[in-house]
């Protein structure tokens, strides 16, 4: 394992082996990993229309029309 260097790329871009981290580093860049992993995981429950809205009356009738061909394939645009 000794021949293995692993390096961290540090915020200012600055690389740093991580056999040479301090312990508070090596705790900061945990603490961080299990920060973003919580993100990822909370975005990934909301549905895609928890994460944006429609704004406009055209955007929200082309978005009916959707829905409703998915339902009714068969229906008619009425434009």
């Amino acid at each position: 394992m000794k021949n293995d260097v692993v390096y961290w790329k540090m915020r200012n871009g600055e690389l740093i082996s991580v056999d040479e981290m301090s312990a508070d580093h090596l705790r900061n860049v945990l603490k961080m990993l299990i920060r973003n992993q919580r993100r990822i995981d909370d975005a990934k429950t909301y549905s895609v229309s928890e994460r944006f809205t429609l704004n406009g009356e055209i955007a929200q009738y082309i978005q009916d029309l959707f829905v409703e061909r998915e339902y009714y394939p068969d229906i008619d645009d009425q434009f």
